[in-house]
């Protein structure tokens, strides 16, 4: 078993800051960027390389996201769910970064996911992952790797490159604004597909009827 404050006083110097770290019974981690405060859950039988990932994923939100330019993306921009998308984007750019500082979480990671997919803790056993949307098979690309199998158009994996090369705030910002018009701009021809399909099946009926 680890040691919750040794874990936590490595997190602050991993963070090259003295940052607040709390431990509390919530789903997930996460970093109030403002607050400086780093929040881990309190699961039952947490390994040693779970609190690693979750604590090297939120270390890496310290050191890499900008609060300035978070808060004007997510509280500023009115557009639906591209919180969502920005996340997804952010996360890929974060967890390849603190990978790289510190090779030794690489291990860690695979390992914490791997116990993650155990516990369907993405909702995955039971969907058909190609029929989901863009931004969430990019999520679990980038997040689970090889252990699961996800398949991309040549246009969609021309997004994933895009990500895959994200180093600063400002390539997240731009490989999601192309992501999010791509998504919008599919999502708006599968509804007049939809629509007209709708349609068609009205104009046989009323065909039927009058012949």
């Amino acid at each position: 078993m680890f040691n919750v404050e040794t874990k936590s006083q490595l997190a602050r110097l991993m963070a090259n800051e003295n940052i607040k770290v709390e431990h509390r019974e919530v789903r997930t981690a996460s970093f109030h960027l403002e607050e400086r405060i780093l929040v881990c859950p309190i699961w039952k039988d947490m390994s040693g390389y779970m609190y690693d990932l979750l604590m090297g994923h939120e270390i890496g939100h310290a050191t890499e996201t900008p609060m300035e330019g978070w808060h004007d993306a997510v509280v500023t921009d009115p557009r639906k769910n591209f919180k969502h998308f920005l996340n997804v984007v952010e996360d890929a750019r974060i967890e390849k970064k603190i990978k790289r500082r510190y090779p030794g979480l690489r291990q860690s990671f695979v390992k914490a996911y791997d116990e993650l997919i155990e516990k369907d803790f993405f909702g995955i056993k039971k969907i058909d992952i190609q029929k989901s949307f863009l931004i969430d098979r990019i999520n679990l690309h980038f997040k689970l790797g090889s252990n699961i199998f996800i398949q991309f158009t040549p246009e969609e994996q021309k997004f994933v490159d895009m990500v895959s090369k994200c180093e600063t705030w400002e390539d997240v910002v731009k490989a999601t604004e192309a992501i999010y018009a791509y998504s919008k701009q599919e999502q708006k021809q599968e509804q007049e597909q939809q629509e007209q399909q709708q349609q068609n099946k009205k104009t046989t009926k009323q065909k039927n009827e009058d012949s």
